[in-house]
This record gives structure tokens, sequence and C-alpha cells, in this order.
């Protein structure tokens, strides 16, 4: 399966209300449609597809990931405030539930986002999308590694002013 889409697609994710949402002058959107033109061979109108619904996955997966984000800070307000561990504990209880299944959701668009887009691709796409991914899963980390911050439409390093 399309496992490289975790890291790319949540690397991507946090960008999203800003710059990926799916418009067509959007960089984001941009840039996948050129590399699903390009190094993975589809034509336009199969690339405009596998794009679109990536960007819908993209979408979801920020919905989700933004809830877990408050239920994690909901976690640390309990966890680190005043209480006895059995209260804190009864307290983080049903928020415990809501986070496993936020994280089973998260999961099952994963998915059906991988199964989606292999209903559109033949094997040979497959392959090619999958190293094409990885490709620009580790580009990405490099560029964390190495302290780059992404911005609206740039990126910038850590540190410098914005131009």
């Amino acid at each position: 399966m399309f496992r490289p889409f975790a890291l790319a697609s949540a690397l991507c994710v946090a960008a999203l209300p800003n710059w990926a949402q799916g418009e067509e002058d959007r960089p984001l959107v941009h840039f996948r449609m050129d590399q699903l033109q390009q190094t993975v061979g589809l034509p336009e109108p199969q690339a405009r597809a596998v794009v679109d619904r990536w960007s819908r996955y993209d979408q979801d997966q920020f919905e989700k990931t933004k809830q877990i984000q408050q239920l994690r800070r909901r976690f640390n307000d309990i966890l680190l405030g005043p209480g006895a561990e059995e209260d804190k504990s009864a307290k983080v209880r049903p928020l415990l539930d809501q986070y496993v299944e936020l994280r089973r959701q998260q999961m099952e668009l994963k998915l059906k986002f991988e199964d989606d887009i292999r209903a559109k691709l033949n094997p040979a796409q497959q392959v090619r999308l999958i190293l094409q991914v990885e490709d620009m899963q580790r580009r990405m980390a490099d560029a964390i590694k190495q302290g780059f911050i992404s911005r609206p439409g740039r990126l910038f390093r850590k540190g410098l002013q914005r131009p």
C-alpha cells in the first residue's frame, strides 16, 4: 500500500489552511500535478483526479489532527493541573476514548484514500507514485533537518527575517 503518503501528507497538512486547499492557484496543488504528470506519467485528467482526491484527504486529515491536538492540550491541562491521580484518571478516561476513536478515523481515512488512489492508477503507475512519494518524503525530511520551515508559498531558514 501507499504508506509513504503518511509522512508526506502529514508534513503538508500543517500548511493546508494557508496554501493547499485544492485551489488551482496553490503551490502544493501545482507541485503535486507536476510530479504526477512528469514523474509518475499521468495524463492531466488523471493527475487532476488524484490531486483533487489528495486535497480532500489532506483536509479531512487536517480536521482530525486539529481535534487530536485539542485533546492533547486538554490532556496536558488535566495531567499537569492540580488534583489526585485518581481524579485525573477519571477526567482523562472519556478524552482518551475520543482520542483513540479519532486515531482510528485517521487510519480509516488513510486506507480509503489509498484505495481510491489505487483505483485510479495501473500497477506501474502505483509503483512510480510510491517511489515519487518516498523521494518527496526524503526531501521534506532533509529540508526540516537543515532548519527550513514552511511559510505560505516559500521556505525560510529558521531565524531569518521574511523578505
